[in-house]
């Protein structure tokens, strides 16, 4: 049966609480999430954290979620913790987005979360849940980071329970007469996730009784197995990969790969298609089978890919380049996304430059780093994105504004060089040029109520 001091063990084994954490428990009222509820509340002073509740009702189940939230409510009442409830809906924002509801309730929930900015998030995951994701994720496609399961620890999400069962989870609730609330949905079978739980995995066990039991240690194998891989990887990128060219091209030593198993190659070149787009979304294993091929193909011989990026043979070596329409080199745009689910945003911009971004609440300790800066977020009004300058492009300054171009020129940038340099844009503002200044009008005062910080650091070089 699962105990207090089990759980602080997994918590303390697996760092994921340290004194004086605010930590968010996201509780819908089930049995896993009462199960952690309760466990969080009888340890939170041994461990020194200050447990907080979050409720969100997804504005799907009717009179049931609304009971729900009333008898969340009342046993946070009781506990004496903090909760808050939040109502979304999820049916409108699935359909907006092209999202199942699952999906679309997942991202909103974690959203959520975020938007309390707690130092950790405790989520209710289980083992079985780990192995509902391995095999979701196996029967659509995926690599080796899919075949890891649910990990202990993402980021500032942690799972105390994902070492525990199901049955040890409903056995703690029967132990401490805890009452819990049934999803009905969970029964309801157009769910993927469900199909997997109530279906196959049933079936697995009549093959074998042990069969959920081996998937969670093959899991945690693959897990171990996904980290070698990846540091392998890294090496071999680092000794294969020509960064100098960045943005303008990337080229790959096909000499550095003979002889490299073929995971390795695939995320060698998975990762140099990554960052010739600057961006992972909508590359796929087929674009990765399609550039490796041409390692074994005729010089001149290219292929395209998303994002507008041409790959060429060239004397045995690839070259990955992005063009405009005009066949031009070009410098792609890169989103500044903010609001990771689990940790701070980062992303590649195509010179091989790494950023984070984190969304902060407002601090009046702001050191003066060249390559980390603090903006008022709510004065980014048009998207912030990466991207080399545009004409008529313009900086504030204090008492008006000036052309980038000039501030280039001030600042002796090579004539040369200027088309190349990447920068945080709002429109056709400047809001950080790196290693030159903030725009005077994104710069933290005393009205800021919210702060984003961003840094941007050189990415590994061969």
């Amino acid at each position: 049966m699962i105990t207090a001091e089990k759980v602080m063990k997994v918590m303390t084994d697996h760092r994921m609480a340290d004194r004086g954490d605010r930590i968010i428990i996201g509780v819908s009222g089930g049995a896993d999430s009462m199960c952690l509820l309760f466990l969080m509340s009888e340890i939170s002073e041994s461990m020194g954290f200050r447990p907080e509740v979050i409720h969100v009702h997804h504005g799907i189940r009717g009179k049931s979620a609304d009971e729900d939230e009333r008898y969340v409510k009342e046993i946070c009442e009781r506990l004496k913790i903090s909760v808050k409830s939040v109502h979304v809906d999820v049916p409108s924002f699935a359909e907006k987005e092209g999202l199942s509801e699952e999906e679309a309730g997942r991202i909103l929930r974690y959203r959520i979360f975020e938007e309390e900015k707690p130092d950790k998030i405790a989520i209710a995951h289980h083992s079985e849940d780990s192995a509902e994701t391995l095999l979701f994720n196996l029967f659509r496609g995926t690599g080796l980071k899919g075949l890891a399961g649910i990990q202990p620890v993402s980021g500032k999400i942690i799972r105390p329970l994902i070492f525990f069962s199901r049955e040890e989870i409903e056995e703690y609730c029967r132990e401490k007469g805890i009452r819990y609330r049934t999803d009905e949905t969970n029964e309801d079978l157009s769910y993927a996730r469900n199909r997997i739980r109530r279906s196959i995995i049933p079936e697995a066990e009549k093959i074998n009784s042990s069969a959920l039991k081996h998937i969670l240690e093959a899991s945690e194998r693959i897990g171990e197995a996904r980290e070698f891989v990846e540091n392998a990887a890294e090496e071999l990128f680092l000794r294969a990969a020509d960064l100098s060219e960045m943005p303008k091209r990337l080229v790959l030593k096909g000499e550095q790969l003979k002889g490299s198993p073929g995971i390795l190659k695939d995320s060698v070149v998975k990762k140099c298609i990554v960052r010739s787009a600057g961006r992972e979304k909508d590359i796929t294993s087929l674009h990765v089978k399609e550039t490796e091929m041409l390692l074994d193909s005729s010089s001149g011989k290219k292929i395209s890919l998303p994002y507008g990026i041409t790959v060429r043979n060239n004397f045995g070596d690839l070259v990955f380049s992005r063009e405009d329409k005009e066949g031009g080199e070009a410098y792609p745009e890169v989103p500044l996304l903010i609001g990771d689910e689990e940790e701070e945003i980062s992303g590649i911009l195509p010179d091989g430059q790494i950023f984070k971004v984190r969304l902060l609440e407002k601090t009046d300790n702001i050191p003066n780093l060249a390559y980390t800066k603090w903006l008022d977020y709510d004065k980014i009004k048009d998207g912030a994105l990466w991207r080399t300058r545009r004409s008529g492009d313009r900086i504030s300054i204090q008492g008006g504004s000036k052309k980038v171009k000039e501030l280039f020129i001030e600042e002796k940038i090579p004539r040369e060089e200027r088309d190349s340099i990447y920068f945080l844009a709002d429109g056709s503002e400047a809001v950080w040029i790196p290693g030159m200044r903030i725009g005077h009008k994104y710069k933290v005062t005393e009205e800021t109520k919210r702060v984003l910080r961003v840094s941007l650091e050189k990415g590994s070089q061969s």
